[in-house]
């Protein structure tokens, strides 16, 4: 690497140069597929000439057929390795384009991975472009929230909670990250948002279910699915034990979710370990422990 020309945060515009290679070598190669593709020429000529005067002699019966044929196969083989080395001299006329590495859309540099007189080869990722366009947020949710495709979303960027920018679904992991458990989604941020700065903190409000609906505000960690649908363990009675209630799930925040359905405000319900309770099961209630009241 001989020289870079950006730095980490910097706007690009399509075609700016980022990076400049060492141009020497590239330049060798291609004098070195040059002088191949002139001796191509050279062979090819002869054994073209060579079978050229063989063939009125083939004819005169002064050489064999046997020996005409050799000399023709030499002379398309001289054919086919002229048309190789120029394709080869071609691709190596094209490499000494790429000593300066320029970029293929506008954008933003995200991370540079090489320093000037660092050894690179050739495929070695050296910079990461983030291209223009709509900002996306990556969030992963809960295997109980499955929204569809194009549903809405509203986002705020965190120390600006007062404005409300509005988001659209675009991606949806199939598969589960296997420490979390749960899925990466992807929302487009629309409107005014499209310039928010890569890297932002921001927070989505997701609604699920139809707009007016009562719901009711809980832990999230309170809401388990042991795969018949979402719902949460209410403590009741005396002595307490723990009754399951199904919910259906509106919308989640960062730390709570909303449901409806199958609870009312204020009832007690577990917020921790869920998956180890069983309906029906006496529990002990302590002040400021696992459970949480519905609002």
């Amino acid at each position: 690497m001989l020289e870079r020309l950006v730095d980490t945060g910097q706007t690009v515009k399509r075609g700016e140069p980022l990076m400049r290679l060492d141009p020497v070598d590239l330049g060798l190669q291609s004098q070195a597929q040059q002088q191949a593709v002139a001796a191509a020429v050279a062979r090819a000529r002869q054994t073209a000439d060579d079978e050229a005067r063989n063939r009125d002699l083939v004819v005169a019966g002064a050489i064999s057929a046997s020996a005409y044929d050799r000399i023709k196969s030499l002379a398309d083989t001289a054919k086919a390795e002229l048309s190789a080395a120029q394709a080869q001299a071609s691709v190596a006329r094209n490499a000494t384009g790429y000593a300066v590495l320029l970029a293929d859309a506008d954008g933003v540099v995200v991370d540079t991975l090489v320093e000037p007189g660092q050894v690179v080869s050739a495929g070695q990722p050296v910079v990461r472009l983030a291209k223009a366009g709509p900002r996306e947020a990556i969030v992963h949710l809960p295997e109980t929230l499955r929204p569809t495709m194009g549903d809405r979303a509203e986002a705020r960027l965190y120390g600006d909670g007062a404005r409300v920018i509005p988001a659209r679904l675009r991606l949806l992991s199939d598969a589960a990250d296997p420490l979390t458990r749960t899925f990466e989604a992807r929302y487009v941020l629309e409107g005014s948002n499209i310039s928010a700065p890569l890297g932002s903190t921001v927070s989505l409000d997701i609604a699920v279910g139809k707009a007016g609906r009562q719901s009711l505000a809980i832990p999230i960690a309170a809401l388990h699915d042991p795969g018949r649908g979402p719902g949460v363990w209410v403590i009741a009675g005396t002595p307490a034990k723990v009754t399951w209630r199904a919910v259906q799930l509106l919308g989640v925040s960062d730390d709570s979710a909303n449901v409806s359905g199958g609870l009312e405000a204020g009832e007690q319900v577990v917020a921790l370990g869920t998956h180890l309770l069983h309906d029906g099961e006496e529990v002990l209630v302590q002040q400021g422990g696992i459970t949480a009241a519905a609002r």
